[in-house]
């Protein structure tokens, strides 16, 4: 590959300057065309293998940009237009900006032989700071102390520690693990679950448990995280036998994917008091609907899959591109490739 260029599907607002020098060193150029769907598309393709499988509309493509789009050999995105070897002939390595890639078409690129690399790692800390502040809202009875000053009564309301609770984090991959560096500086035990058991123990984890052992974990933690990438194991894995096995008065976070969760079943276990509450940064259907249940479940705390910070989201996500352009020039391994 003599000269690397990049079309930059995903909207920039202040790393240009970075793109342009890192240009001017390496055999490299990049064209600003951005193509970002909406959370109801990149929702449904995330629950059909990347396929827009109900035919949601995807965003116009100027011709300007098809013909840019017909001469790039890699791309940066957070999500890419269907027909991509038909959009894109030369295209060799696509740049994810999101940890997961369940709304990327993975079959079609491997069938065209384009590598795939993730940002997984880039906003592990902004989530995991994310968990802890939904959980010290719960935990300190926040949420009642706000309508309190909003009603102008006077009357206190004592909340938790968290040390000394137990929280069970499944899937300790680069959030799992953030989560687990937090739960230890307030003091808490700290299980995980994760598929490979031969990769090295995260010294914050107190003791790792298999996947298939995840029944343990649920048995022995106050809260419970699901933090795993989705997967066909992982598909309505917290369902009613899951909920079921968690203890009472736990609490449920999800801020990995909506797919994980049978959402009938957990606002169950909310309604019938079994589960002192449940985060959810993510649903199955994203936007959730106008008429769903989730709103007015009890003590259940949604958020529109924001749990990131992006002020240093954007630089992360270029200088992860960049380290994986000078590794692709160099013929060195990719970071974070998935195939």
């Amino acid at each position: 590959m003599e000269t690397l260029k990049t079309a930059v599907l995903f909207p920039l607002r202040s790393e240009e300057s970075e793109l342009s020098a890192f240009s001017e060193s390496y055999p490299f150029e990049f064209f600003l065309t951005p193509y970002l769907e909406s959370s109801e598309l990149r929702s449904s393709r995330g629950l059909n293998q990347g396929v827009n499988s109900t035919n949601i509309e995807e965003p116009l493509v100027p011709d300007s940009h098809l013909s840019i789009w017909a001469e790039c050999n890699s791309v940066i995105a957070m999500d890419l237009p269907s027909n991509i070897p038909l959009l894109f002939p030369k295209l060799k390595w696509v740049q994810g900006v999101s940890a997961g890639h369940d709304h990327i078409n993975s079959g079609e690129l491997k069938e065209a032989g384009i590598a795939l690399t993730t940002a997984k790692g880039i906003a592990s800390d902004a989530i995991a700071e994310f968990v802890f502040s939904r959980l010290l809202q719960e935990v300190k009875h926040l949420r009642k102390l706000d309508a309190q000053q909003r009603e102008r009564v006077w009357q206190a309301k004592f909340g938790n520690q968290l040390k000394g609770k137990t929280i069970g984090i499944v899937g300790v991959g680069s959030i799992g693990e953030e989560i687990a560096n937090r739960a230890k500086a307030f003091g808490m035990r700290v299980l995980g679950s994760r598929k490979r058991l031969e990769l090295s123990t995260p010294d914050s984890v107190d003791r790792l448990y298999s996947f298939s052992d995840i029944n343990v974990l649920l048995g022995e933690s106050d809260v419970v995280v699901m933090a795993a990438p989705s997967t066909i194991e992982t598909r309505d894995l917290f369902d009613e036998s899951k909920f079921s096995k968690m203890k009472r008065g736990s609490i449920f976070v999800n801020v990995a994917r909506g797919i994980h969760v049978v959402e009938a079943d957990l606002a169950t276990y909310l309604s019938n008091g079994h589960l002192r509450a449940a985060i959810l940064d993510v649903v199955r259907n994203e936007p959730l609907g106008v008429n769903s249940d989730l709103w007015t479940m009890p003590n259940l705390y949604l958020s529109p899959h924001c749990s990131v910070s992006f002020d240093d989201y954007e630089r992360n996500a270029i200088d992860l591109f960049i380290r994986n352009a000078i590794r692709l020039l160099g013929g060195d391994e990719l970071i974070n490739k998935e195939f």
